[in-house]
Parts: C-alpha cells; sequence; structure tokens
C-alpha cells in the first residue's frame, strides 16, 4: 500500500499512526512556476525541476533525480495497486490531486483507481491518533471525481485562464475543497492595481507597522483562511515588490538575499522593511503598478508578461486583459 501525502511531515504522522509501510510526499508548490498543459509526466517533472532549480531551492541534478525518484514510486504503487491519496483543504494539495488523478486518467488508463482521504485540515498537525480516524472514512475514486480532476486540470494548465473561471460555474461538490482553492488561485491574478492579494496583504501589513520579514510573513498567513503559502516562497514575493523598476518596498540593514532552505540567518532576520512613495499610492489606489512594473511569471499554464496581463477582478468574479 502506498500512501501518498504532501509533504514529509505528513508522511511522518502516518508512520507514527502506524498507517501503512510505504510513503511518498509529492513535493511540488505547483502553484508557482509554469505547468503547461499537453505533458507527459516525465515532461512535466523536468519543467518543473528547472523551475526549482532556478528559484535556488536545489541544484538542477538534486531537482531532476528527486522528481525522477518521485514519479518511479508512483508509478510502481499505481501499477501494483493499492494508492491511498491523503488530500486537505489545501490549495497546495488540491493541485496534486488533480495532477495525479489526470495522470490515472490519461497515461494509467485500465490500472486500479486510488482511494482517497479528504481530510479538512493541515496534514500531518494533529496527534497520529485522528490520522487513524480519518484512514477509516477513505473513499474509492468515483467517476464525478475522476471526471471533475480531469477537467480542472486541463483549465489549470490551459494558456486561456477563463477556463478557470469557468471551472467555477460548474458543480464542484464532489470534490469538496476544490471550489475555494480555485477561488484563491485566481486571487494570485493581479488585481486592477496590478498587485495580486498576497502582495496588497503584504503593503497593508508594513503600513500597520510590520518590519521584519518573519513578521511580514506571519502576518499575511494570518489573513488566510487556509494558509497555503511556505516562507520560501513568500520570500520570492517580498523579492519581487523590492525589484526596481518601480519597487513597492524598500529594505534597510543590509542587502536582501533570499534564504537558503536551510533558514534565515542574521543578517536577513536584521533587515527592515518599509513601504516606497510608490507602495504607498498603489495601497491607496492611487497607482497602477503594472503601467510602470513589468512582471514575468507563471500560473498553471498562463505566463503573465508582457502587455495585455490577465487581472482579477474580484467584484466581477472574472479575468480581465490589462492595458
Amino acid at each position: 500500500m502506498l500512501h501518498i501525502t504532501n509533504g514529509d511531515m505528513a508522511n511522518q504522522w502516518l508512520q507514527c499512526a502506524g498507517i501503512g509501510d510505504e510513503y511518498l510526499a509529492w513535493n511540488d508548490v505547483l502553484h508557482e512556476g509554469p505547468v503547461p498543459g499537453g505533458l507527459t509526466l516525465d515532461e512535466l517533472s523536468r519543467v518543473r525541476a528547472a523551475f526549482i532549480a532556478s528559484c535556488g531551492w536545489a541544484t538542477d541534478f538534486e531537482a531532476q533525480t528527486h522528481f525522477q525518484a518521485r514519479d518511479a514510486l508512483f508509478r510502481r504503487g499505481a501499477r501494483e495497486g493499492g494508492v491511498v491519496i491523503w488530500n486537505s483543504f489545501e490549495l497546495y494539495d488540491q493541485l496534486h490531486l488533480l495532477q495525479m488523478l489526470n495522470w490515472y486518467h490519461v497515461e494509467g488508463q485500465g490500472l486500479a483507481w486510488p482511494e482517497l482521504v479528504l481530510v479538512e485540515d493541515y496534514l500531518g498537525q494533529a496527534e497520529p491518533e485522528r490520522a487513524a480516524r480519518l484512514y477509516a472514512t477513505r473513499q474509492q475514486l468515483s467517476e464525478a471525481q475522476m471526471t471533475l480532476a480531469v477537467d480542472a486540470w486541463q483549465a489549470f494548465c490551459s494558456a486561456n485562464p477563463r477556463t478557470l473561471v469557468n471551472l467555477l460555474q460548474q458543480d464542484l461538490s464532489a470534490l469538496p475543497f476544490l471550489a475555494a482553492a480555485v477561488e484563491r488561485l485566481l486571487q494570485e491574478y493581479p488585481g486592477p492595481l496590478g498587485i495580486n492579494r498576497t502582495e496588497k496583504q503584504v503593503l497593508e501589513a508594513l503600513s500597520a507597522g510590520v518590519q521584519d520579514a518573519v513578521g511580514l510573513f506571519r502576518s499575511v498567513r494570518a489573513a488566510e483562511a487556509v494558509t497555503f503559502m511556505g516562507d520560501a516562497s513568500f520570500w520570492r514575493v517580498l523579492e519581487g515588490l523590492l525589484r526596481p523598476p518601480a519597487a513597492l518596498l524598500s529594505c534597510e540593514g543590509g542587502h536582501f538575499v533570499r534564504p537558503a532552505l536551510t533558514g534565515c540567518d542574521e543578517a536577513f532576520l536584521a533587515l527592515r522593511f518599509s513601504l516606497t512613495s510608490r507602495g504607498q499610492q498603489v495601497l491607496m489606489e492611487n497607482q497602477d503598478w503594472l503601467s510602470e512594473q513589468p512582471i514575468d511569471r507563471w500560473i498553471g499554464g498562463v505566463n503573465l508578461g508582457g502587455s495585455g496581463i490577465w487581472r482579477w477582478d474580484a467584484v466581477a468574479g472574472e479575468l480581465k486583459r490589462g492595458q
């Protein structure tokens, strides 16, 4: 029996609970970086490994090796049957689930479908005894769940983000955490003023008097109903807001260098951040950041760069092309 979770901590939780004897952490921040459609698992893993390496989270060799080992174990477990996917309410987890179920639909046709344990909580953060109770609620994947997962994955990977908006018009109850996850993902698109929800929360925390990086990270996490972003991802957000030519933040006390995955050093912890005058104008809704600041980043299959960047209008609930 192969138990698949979102990370090593969740695997250790299952191990402490005495559930299963083989574990796999999917370990990919799919809400960041390119996830183009129409690729095999191996092809997409090479794209994802290159992105991970570009972030400095691993060397290219380490990232490629990680994905190769992960995918090999996943395929072996799927061929042998008896796969259990533990899936929490986090955006991180929802995208994992869509990717795996789409693989069964496209590359794993004819193989026994996995069982699901759907958890409205953060995996690995409760007492181990709860894992046993949750395991008892596992369910065989249904046709409705498979169909919805395939549609949602293809929408996420599409170069046309309106397919993701259209997904919200469907009945998503077969995967009970999907609707909220998709809504939160759409909020990562720039809004009318050129910043997304996470970036706005950073500016609001600074305006409220928070100055240090860890404090900003905690403030932004506290503003989320369901957290989805780890600190390594958050440091990339700060870096983007500090980037010229139209930086929204300034940094004092040293040069900003994104911490390695091993943690923050004293020099990074000593940095203090503040809003630039442009940042204050954007926060007060007097200025469109993207009129001055080029960006180049991905959400699923959509590359946000150049002119006509897609923006999320939360009031209208739709994506619109910017100027």
